[in-house]
């Protein structure tokens, strides 16, 4: 259950997060046998401070429109000359999103 539960988290943190239909088959491949019906609920109940089940979004394509080679070299070449104008530290630079939350 470890060896599950770290690639799990290790598959969340690549963008990739398992959801129900998928995560049988890393079980099995791992483990050796197919979970059984309500092994993925008493599984999340035991796990419940390291990993969450949630509902994924679909990308709006308005946002995938946009998410194009010249838009992003634009956006890092405003974002590189803001850093040179103010002088701000590498230190003082974070990854959020736009919530505020720390990736």
């Amino acid at each position: 259950e470890k060896a599950v539960l770290d690639w799990i988290i290790h598959l969340g943190l690549l963008a990739q997060p398992l959801d129900r239909r998928t995560i049988g088959p890393y079980v099995k491949d791992i483990c050796g046998s197919f979970p059984g019906k309500n092994w993925l609920q008493r599984f999340l109940a035991r796990n419940e401070d390291a990993v969450r089940y949630c509902r994924t979004a679909s990308l709006d394509p308005k946002r995938a429109w946009s998410f194009n080679y010249p838009t992003v070299c634009d956006h890092f070449a405003k974002l590189k000359a803001i850093i040179e104008n103010h002088g701000i530290p590498w230190e003082n630079i974070y990854n959020m999103d736009e919530k505020g939350c720390q990736l």
